[in-house]
């Protein structure tokens, strides 16, 4: 699955903007405000405009189809609105409610609804249950939380987190590096942190990256990024959160997967090269030490030699060898 349409839109349908203060009028200024060159098409029956973008009542109305849309509605609305979204040929989706796997139930089987459509129509969702999409690069949003202003966020570090509230707190402080692209993945029911993982390895804006994960699904193509990422000297920095009992239920109700032994992840993620962190503080810390002052801004070339084997001086970094220790992994719920 190709995750273009995500991370470098030409298109932008907002389904449920509004002129209201809403998350619908968020995204539509956010995406004004990064100086977005694409098409915005909100979409509402009630509005004839919004901040100054022509409105549409419907997908069907619109004059293409957009490469993404993004849900602004509460979850007992999404699965209508994603039909019509998916018939009109969306590459890729953002779902930012919440409500589903993580709620078990009647919210597992829509979860699960919305999946099969992607499968069956290519699209490439993030979430449900996320904050979105952000590239300073080519300057695109479809994150969440209205951006004030772009000044100070591109960068090179590249960002993966279940964990909406981890990628607001490192918003907020762009003074020691800024991002190539951040993604708040959420319940993954399409995309993981693999897909995402893989991407940022080969993308050239990104010369470090740092993840929050709960759940490690798709394990093998999980390891296989990280070993891709070692050869090309990009340090991958993880903080994988569920280490006791408590934090594991947390887990489940957050994002509706399960966080796994911690010391079996742990020793994968240090036997494939990966740098693991033990919080918020060490992962920006360490994040950090990945810049050089002559290297932020500049072509992504400029930053690898500098970045190679970053990990190596860690700490924490250490070699682990295990038989097995995939199949202890935190996996996404079935």
């Amino acid at each position: 699955m190709r995750l273009e349409a995500l991370f470098q839109p030409r298109s932008i349908a907002v389904i449920g903007a509004s002129e209201k203060p809403t998350v619908g009028r968020r995204i539509v200024a956010s995406l004004d405000r990064i100086g977005f060159t694409g098409r915005i098409y909100p979409v509402n029956p009630g509005y004839p405009t919004v901040l100054g973008h022509t409105c549409y009542a419907n997908m069907a109305e619109l004059p293409e189809a957009p490469d993404v849309a993004v849900f602004c509605l509460g979850n007992a609305r999404v699965l209508g609105a994603f039909v019509a979204a998916a018939e009109r040929g969306i590459k890729g989706a953002v779902i930012y409610d919440g409500g589903f796997a993580e709620q078990g139930g009647e919210g597992r089987r829509l979860q699960n609804e919305i999946e099969a459509i992607c499968g069956e129509a290519d699209i490439a969702l993030c979430g449900p249950n996320c904050m979105g999409v952000l590239n300073p690069h080519h300057p695109s949003t479809t994150y969440l939380q209205e951006l004030r202003s772009p000044d100070g966020l591109a960068g090179n570090v590249g960002i993966v987190s279940q964990s909406g509230g981890v990628c607001i707190s490192l918003l907020n402080d762009t003074r020691r590096f800024g991002f190539s692209h951040v993604v708040s993945s959420g319940n993954e029911a399409v995309l993981a942190a693999a897909d995402y993982l893989e991407y940022l390895v080969e993308d050239p804006w990104t010369a470090a990256i740092g993840l929050f994960i709960e759940t490690i699904r798709q394990p093998d193509r999980f390891i296989a990024a990280l070993d891709r990422a070692a050869a090309v000297g990009k340090p991958v920095v993880v903080l994988k959160v569920g280490r006791d009992e408590r934090a594991g239920r947390a887990v489940a109700t957050h994002t509706g997967g399960t966080a796994g032994d911690s010391r079996a992840a742990s020793a994968l993620l240090h036997a494939h090269h990966a740098i693991e962190v033990s919080d918020l503080t060490e992962l920006t810390e360490v994040l950090a030490a990945c810049q050089s002052p002559e290297a932020r801004d500049r072509a992504p070339d400029r930053h690898r030699d500098r970045l190679r084997w970053v990990g190596r001086d860690h700490p924490r970094y250490r070699r682990c060898r295990g038989a097995g220790i995939a199949t202890a992994l935190g996996r996404g719920a079935p």
